[in-house]
């Protein structure tokens, strides 16, 4: 039989002491006091925040379920359940950090937000999210999209030397498609209004260099259309939404979009609006210009 006598009895006592800590931290978390504090920070940015239930995660950590953020123009964001837990280690670095977890859209989102001194870190890790059911990124763009986005993005950004941020976009949206909506074109003085679409493959990969993120792939091909990039790049913002975005975008549609029934109609006053931006291969050249949040676009000289 085990004898705890010497550093055995030591140690039992340690991690005794440790297992206690533990559970009462747990159990003494105040995950009511968090909540309170989310609703101020977030009313102070213009959002308003309702949560059904919270409730302790984890050591230092809260559970949300049955969140809705909503802004001031009514953008609307629902969350099925929220997990948020402090980043011990960067505190010790005097970072401050949040591992989160969220399910929203019949996806999730896991990442972590950490702020130092002049330094913001946005990680994210994307899985099954349905951009059909996005209405706040429908609200935002004027498309109505479709699909099932994935991928990562690990975005830091320095505030005090900005060529010092660094970063990578790695997205996929599989089955996507453009279910309707209006694309802004300045040159005309309104928007077009645009057709559903299999978009099919849509791919974006990106790398951040002296503070602006140039993405090296932008691409979507289906028996509609093919759409690709050109010298896109995002000059990013501490508020990603407000980032600004510039380049060529090229878009080719095929004969068979346009035997499609409901966009047969179309094809007259589409090809007439467009023809200032049409190529000699028949294809359709855009400068692209705006926020990551309301991309507009006119035709590319």
């Amino acid at each position: 039989m085990l004898e705890f006598k010497g550093w055995r009895k030591r140690a039992a006592y340690g991690v005794l002491f440790a297992v206690a800590f533990a559970v009462a931290l747990r159990q003494t978390f105040p995950a009511e006091a968090v909540r309170e504090r989310l609703v101020l920070e977030a009313a102070a940015q213009g959002w308003q925040v309702k949560v059904v239930d919270v409730g302790p995660a984890g050591l230092v950590g809260v559970r949300f379920t049955g969140v809705a953020l909503e802004a001031q123009d009514g953008t609307r964001l629902p969350v099925e359940e929220l997990r948020a837990s402090l980043r011990l280690l960067p505190l010790l670095r005097g970072r401050r950090g949040l591992d989160f977890d969220a399910r929203l859209w019949d996806g999730r989102v896991r990442g972590l937000v950490e702020e130092g001194r002049s330094t913001r870190r946005l990680a994210l890790k994307i899985a099954g999210v349905e951009l059909a059911k996005a209405a706040a990124l429908r609200k935002a763009s004027g498309l109505e999209l479709g699909g099932t986005l994935g991928g990562d993005l690990d975005v830091t950004l320095d505030t005090r030397e900005p060529a010092r941020s660094s970063g990578t976009v790695d997205l996929r949206v599989d089955r996507a498609a453009l279910l309707g909506g209006q694309l802004p074109l300045a040159a005309f003085g309104g928007a077009l209004t645009l057709p559903r679409a299999d978009l099919g493959a849509v791919t974006v990969h990106g790398a951040m260099k002296d503070g602006r993120l140039s993405l090296d792939r932008l691409e979507a091909r289906s028996p509609d259309l093919e759409l690709s990039g050109e010298g896109m790049a995002v000059t990013l913002q501490p508020r990603l939404a407000t980032s600004t975005l510039y380049g060529k975008a090229r878009l080719k549609l095929s004969d068979g979009f346009w035997q499609k029934s409901g966009t047969a109609a179309l094809r007259g006053v589409a090809e007439a609006a467009l023809a200032p931006a049409r190529g000699r291969d028949g294809a359709y050249w855009f400068q692209v210009y705006g926020t990551a949040a309301q991309p507009q676009a006119r035709p590319a000289p």
